[in-house]
């Protein structure tokens, strides 16, 4: 028999302890980076699926994009229009029509009726936007969730279909 100086017994005694108490903690790892992997696993599992959504999405954005660029056009065009009849009223009465509240109140009236239709215009156009968004926004998500329930169907088909 060997002779084993009592530290070294007591130093490996110590190290199988460390060992054992550190093989629970590699499985917990272990374990936790299964899970990971099936989680991610399942994640790009179901990503042909998200593809419809995803394109969909950016399609009714664009749509919108292209509504309200439609609709800020038009209401700058309305802008400038006011800002030019208003210049204009204002020209008028200063030209000689303070003499003449009659006159005066002629132009008043029309530059502020042109105006009311143009706030009327803005308020019109404002609505066919939203109505259009709200539409585009609908269609394209009926259209993905049609898309998306079709690639789930051959997803499962295949699985279905293919030797275990």
């Amino acid at each position: 028999m060997e002779y084993i100086p009592q530290d070294h017994r007591l130093k490996t005694d110590r190290d199988n302890q460390q060992q054992e108490d550190a093989m629970p903690k590699l499985n917990d790892a272990t374990s936790g980076m299964q899970g990971m992997i099936k989680s991610a696993q399942t994640m790009f599992a179901a990503a042909p699926m998200t593809g419809a959504q995803s394109t969909h999405f950016w399609q009714a954005q664009e749509q919108f994009l292209e509504k309200f660029e439609d609709f800020s056009t038009a209401w700058f065009k309305r802008r400038h229009d006011g800002t030019r009849a208003a210049l204009e009223a204002s020209r008028q009465l200063a030209d000689g029509a303070m003499q003449n509240p009659q006159a005066a109140m002629g132009i008043l009236t029309d530059w502020q009726a042109h105006s009311m239709e143009r706030l009327a215009e803005d308020a019109k156009d404002c609505t066919e936007m939203l109505t259009h968004c709200a539409g585009a926004f609908v269609t394209n998500e009926v259209e993905a969730i049609e898309e998306t329930v079709q690639t789930a169907k051959r997803a499962v088909k295949s699985s279905k279909s293919e030797p275990v």
